[in-house]
């Protein structure tokens, strides 16, 4: 919590918004197989018909944080709120 000073007191504020862009793929492997999640694993298969909503897309954003030389992107599943390791 930020908090911001005026002349009665402290109130909270915002805080600055960051300019980091998420970035969303399709991704599939070399014989055109898509990634789902199972039991916690990403996989890739063969997605037909209803089974094609599991189907996982890959959020990455620009890592200027935690060792950006060695790992310059971080990688999500399920809308961003899962991170690939």
């Amino acid at each position: 919590l930020l908090l911001c000073a005026e002349a009665e007191g402290f109130f909270p504020c915002q805080a600055p918004a960051l300019q980091t862009k998420v970035f969303q793929y399709r991704l599939w492997d070399v014989n055109q197989k898509s990634l789902y999640l199972r039991d916690d694993q990403l996989l890739a298969g063969h997605l037909q018909g209803a089974n094609a909503a599991l189907e996982e897309k890959v959020f990455w954003v620009p890592n200027r944080t935690f060792e950006p030389a060695r790992l310059p992107v971080i990688l999500g599943i399920r809308n961003g709120t899962r991170c690939l390791a």
